[in-house]
C-alpha cells in the first residue's frame, strides 16, 4: 500500500491543483496547489506517516472543472495505523459572477473507519457569497446518491443531502487562514451523518513554496462497531503552487 501512496504522491502532484488560488485568467490554464508531509521517528518507537493533498482547478467559457484528492499513511513500530485515501471531482457551470450549477463525484476508502468505502455522486447548486481582494465564502449544496459499503455487511445504497463551504481570508500578502466544512446526511435515516472539517493557515516562501499548518476533523455519528466517532489529523506541510 505504501507503494501506491507513494505513487498518488509523486504522480498526483502534477495533476492535482488548489482552490486556494484564484480562477485562471485565460481559458484552458490549470491552477494547482499540492501539500506534502512526511515524518519519521525511529528510537523507543518507530513511527512514520505520509500524507499528500493536492486539487487542481481548469475553465473555460463558463464552464469549470475541478479535482481533488487527499491521502494518508501512517505506522507504527511495522503496524499500519492509519490507511486513507479520497478523491472528489465537481463540475461547474456558472451562470453569473454568483451562481452556477454543480455535479459532483466522490469516492473514499478508510480501512479504519468501520467501511471499505464509501461513494457518492449528484447534483447541485454553488454561490459565491464574498468575493473581495482579501476574503472569499463559496457554499455548495448538493442532492446526493451514495453507496456505503461496511467491513462486515451489505453494501448500502441511499439518497443524502450534501451542505459545503470554504472560506478563504488574505490576513497579509503572505499569510492566509483557509476553513472548509461539510456536513451529509442521509434523507430517510437522520441520526447517520457525517461532518468533515479543515482549518488551515499557509504561509508564503516565494511564489511557488509555503508552508501550512491545518487540523482536519472527519466525524461520522453512527459509524460500524468498533469505530471510534471522530478521527483527528493534525499536519504541517510543505506546499507548492503552480
Amino acid at each position: 500500500m505504501i507503494r501506491r501512496l507513494l505513487w498518488i504522491t509523486l504522480g498526483g502532484s502534477s495533476l492535482m491543483a488548489a482552490d486556494v488560488c484564484p480562477l485562471p485568467e485565460h481559458n484552458g490554464d490549470i491552477v494547482t496547489h499540492s501539500e506534502f508531509s512526511y515524518i519519521d521517528s525511529k528510537g523507543n518507537s518507530n513511527t512514520s506517516s505520509l500524507a499528500f493533498e493536492g486539487n487542481a482547478k481548469t475553465k473555460w467559457d463558463l464552464h469549470i472543472l475541478r479535482v481533488h484528492l487527499d491521502a494518508y499513511r501512517a505506522s507504527s513500530d511495522g503496524e499500519t495505523s492509519k490507511n486513507k485515501w479520497s478523491s472528489e471531482f465537481n463540475y461547474d457551470y456558472q451562470f453569473d459572477e454568483v451562481y452556477s450549477l454543480n455535479y459532483m463525484i466522490g469516492y473514499k476508502e478508510d480501512h479504519f473507519s468501520g467501511y471499505e468505502y464509501k461513494f457518492y455522486t449528484g447534483p447541485g447548486i454553488g454561490m459565491k457569497a464574498i468575493d473581495e481582494k482579501t476574503q472569499q465564502l463559496d457554499f455548495q449544496a448538493n442532492l446526493l446518491f451514495g453507496r456505503d459499503k461496511p467491513d462486515n455487511d451489505d453494501s448500502e445504497n441511499y439518497f443524502s443531502t450534501n451542505l459545503g463551504g470554504i472560506y478563504k481570508w488574505k490576513i497579509q500578502e503572505n499569510l492566509k487562514f483557509i476553513q472548509e466544512a461539510t456536513y451529509r446526511v442521509k434523507l430517510d435515516d437522520t441520526k447517520y451523518y457525517f461532518l468533515y472539517s479543515k482549518s488551515a493557515i499557509e504561509s508564503k516562501i516565494n511564489s511557488t513554496l509555503s508552508m501550512g499548518l491545518s487540523y482536519k476533523v472527519d466525524y461520522a455519528n453512527t459509524p460500524p462497531a468498533p469505530s471510534l466517532h471522530t478521527d483527528r489529523t493534525f499536519l504541517a506541510s510543505l506546499i507548492i503552487d503552480y
